[in-house]
């Protein structure tokens, strides 16, 4: 039967242990020794999960020795200081304590069994490697052959002190090669720990860096995109302004520059438009002034020669309406009625009136009868 894990239960609980005993995360945009300070709190509390559980395995077995049982629940409770230490960021000093507690741990359980260390407990030396993997992972990988050499010397003191067994003893003196095998054993887990470590550290260091050249390289971009646009924006602002001033050049006062608020000339843009909309007032009062001036002029022309006078479309129609009206409700002058011409008579013994050009016909014709020359 397959056991079907899915993986977005497993992120779940993932991310729950790390909200538990994880450290808190940091922004995307940290620098990579607080990115990696995360990632080493973060795979140290597996391997303090890993210990614990080491520790605890035992306890069913122990239950009846107290001398070793001791011992366990010491370690267990150092571990979970630790594991809180850890949660603070504080790795190298929970590193330390594991360390500790470790090899006392495993100390402790093989001079505490009556008679000395056996034989048969040669095989817990090896769990010393232990040291060696938490020091890699949570200290740095030059740290697994630091404690190579504590754990050797471990092991070494304890196969020439007198806490060993005399079995213990005798077999030693018979078949040194049991601290050479030991030996062998932290000194080929230590180089690989160190390996895998260092080079996995590396790893990370160069894909972090190939991270911050990416975001260089967007950021660059992002910088010239944007030198492209305000560019393209100064083009299109100077352009667009110098349209408006050729508009109010040329006469045109109800011209403006169209740039929107995002443009970064939209200030310029704004003090032009405020300045060509008080130019715009200033030309309609000088209109509406020579229009009144025309229409005054038009008016006493009109009051001269006795004409009505006609609206204009200016303030001074309302001086036109009240001569208008003023005409229109005065009441007409009287005019008196001719008299006819009286007829004089004209005298018994008066000549009548005659024209004068009739008058000179006859004295010229008299003239010529009474003189006998003619």
């Amino acid at each position: 039967m397959s056991i079907n894990l899915n993986p977005t239960r497993q992120g779940a609980l993932v991310n729950q242990w790390y909200k538990w005993f994880g450290p808190a995360p940091v922004a995307p945009d940290a620098s990579f020794k607080q990115r990696d300070a995360v990632r080493r709190a973060q795979t140290a509390s597996w391997i303090l999960l890993v210990v614990i559980i080491l520790v605890l395995l035992p306890i069913p077995e122990v239950l009846d020795k107290p001398f070793v049982l001791i011992p366990i629940f010491i370690v267990a409770v150092c571990d979970v200081v630790a594991l809180i230490l850890n949660k603070y960021k504080q790795t190298k000093a929970a590193g330390i304590i594991v360390i500790i507690t470790i090899n006392f741990g495993l100390l402790g359980t093989l001079l505490s069994v009556p008679g000395g260390m056996p034989v048969a407990d040669l095989p817990v030396l090896d769990l010393l490697i232990q040291s060696v993997i938490v020091a890699a992972c949570m200290l740095g990988a030059g740290w697994s052959f630091v404690l190579m050499f504590v754990n050797i010397g471990i092991i070494f003191g304890l196969l020439h002190s007198p806490a060993i067994s005399p079995e213990l003893r005798a077999a030693y003196a018979l078949n040194p090669n049991v601290f050479i095998q030991a030996v062998e054993v932290e000194a080929m887990v230590a180089v690989i720990v160190f390996i895998l470590v260092y080079f996995s550290d590396r790893a990370i260091a160069n894909l972090d860096r190939s991270e911050e050249i990416v975001a260089m390289e967007r950021q660059e971009l992002q910088r010239q995109q944007e030198e492209l646009n305000l560019k393209q924006q100064l083009d299109e602002g100077i352009r667009q302004l110098m349209d408006t001033h050729t508009q109010v050049a040329n006469g045109n006062y109800g011209a403006r520059a169209p740039l929107a608020q995002d443009n970064v000339l939209w200030r310029v843009a704004y003090s032009l438009n405020t300045l060509l909309a008080r130019l715009a007032s200033n030309a309609n009062l000088e209109q509406e002034r020579y229009q009144e001036r025309r229409a005054i002029r038009q008016l006493a022309e009109n009051l001269m020669r006795g004409t009505t006078p006609q609206r204009t479309g200016t303030a001074l129609d309302e001086v036109i309406v009240a001569l208008t009206t003023r005409a229109s409700n005065q009441p007409p002058r009287s005019v008196s009625p001719v008299q006819p011409a009286r007829i004089v008579p004209a005298a018994p013994n008066s000549e009548p009136l005659q024209n004068p050009i009739q008058r000179q016909y006859d004295d010229a014709s008299w003239r010529q009868r009474s003189d006998p020359r003619i």
